[in-house]
């Protein structure tokens, strides 16, 4: 027996509307920045230089969103340089901070 009494119709849709609409967004988000990726990485002349027990691949990402999945495929101890448009998603900062992994904002 429910205690909060019947859902409307107009508000479950309304809930199952915002819910599909963000999710479409996540997904164009890291497709977007995976299109980006493959077009803009290139080794990055602005890499700061590697500290001890550090490596340093310098990847490199222009445009769109830097995302977790971005960050897992850099590695451990490394560093990312992103544009000044860049998004970065809270996984990817929440991944980066756990991987050790140090992203650079370049404001070109």
């Amino acid at each position: 027996m429910s205690t909060t009494g019947p859902v409307s119709n107009d508000l479950l849709r309304e809930v199952i509307r915002d819910v599909v609409r963000e999710v479409i967004r996540e997904v164009v988000a890291e497709e977007m920045a995976a299109a980006a990726l493959t077009r803009t990485v290139s080794p990055s002349a602005h890499r700061s230089p590697p500290t001890a027990g550090t490596v340093s691949s310098g990847t490199r990402v222009d445009r769109g969103a830097l995302t977790e999945r971005h960050v897992r495929a850099a590695g451990p101890k490394t560093t990312i340089t992103i544009g000044r448009t860049v998004v970065i998603t809270p996984l990817a900062k929440e991944r980066a901070k756990s991987m050790g992994v140090e992203i650079i904002r370049i404001q070109e």
